[in-house]
């Protein structure tokens, strides 16, 4: 079984329906958010894959982000999320309140423990537990989720590109808005780097 783990998608619908797509594309059965849905719109951008949620400090509107979750037939849980997939347990939580974390991470009962918040991609193992953030889909270079092979443990980062249009950089100092600039803008964004 693949399951597929996401993070901070902070209502970015573009980066969320490329997530989506490229984890389907993927044969994930599952997918995990860590937190800061922030809208409805952004929980039916998950209706095409089973999802469960646990909510991040920037989902503020929960009861409506509740009501979205069931009508897309996923789950939700208000701080942690906790799953036997596999003979594999398996945790998530947003980990804005750190305390959490390090119990889930030192309690010696998780098999994996993955988390959001910082939007930065890592891992490492305390004791039986692999811990992971998947990164972040909002102010992370680059945007990541990862999946995770339950039986064979393997997990592996997928690179979600987003180009950026020349409309949505017009005016910001420093970002070229010009049509010839613009183009190289949005190609030095989506083209993977050199070698």
């Amino acid at each position: 079984m693949r399951i597929g783990i996401v993070s901070d998608t902070h209502d970015r619908s573009d980066a969320v329906a490329e997530a989506v797509r490229l984890l389907a594309e993927q044969q994930v059965e599952l997918i995990l958010h860590c937190g800061d849905i922030e809208t409805v719109e952004t929980v039916q951008l998950f209706k095409p894959v089973p999802t469960h949620f646990v909510f991040g400090n920037w989902d503020k509107e929960r009861g409506k982000l509740a009501a979205a979750i069931k009508g897309i037939g996923g789950a939700y849980s208000e701080s942690f999320g906790a799953i036997e997939l596999g003979g594999k347990r398996i945790a998530w939580v947003h980990s804005h309140e750190r305390h959490q974390l390090y119990q889930l991470e030192r309690s010696d009962y998780f098999d994996y423990v993955f988390y959001g918040h910082t939007h930065v991609r890592e891992q490492h193992r305390t004791g039986r537990t692999l811990v992971a953030n998947p990164g972040a889909l909002f102010r992370a270079n680059p945007k990541t989720c990862v999946t995770l092979d339950v039986v064979s443990g393997e997990i592996k980062p997928i690179l979600i590109n987003v180009a950026r249009s020349p409309e949505s950089v017009a005016g910001v100092p420093g970002i070229p808005s010009g049509p010839d600039d613009s183009i190289g803008l949005v190609q030095g964004i989506t083209d993977p780097p050199p070698g």
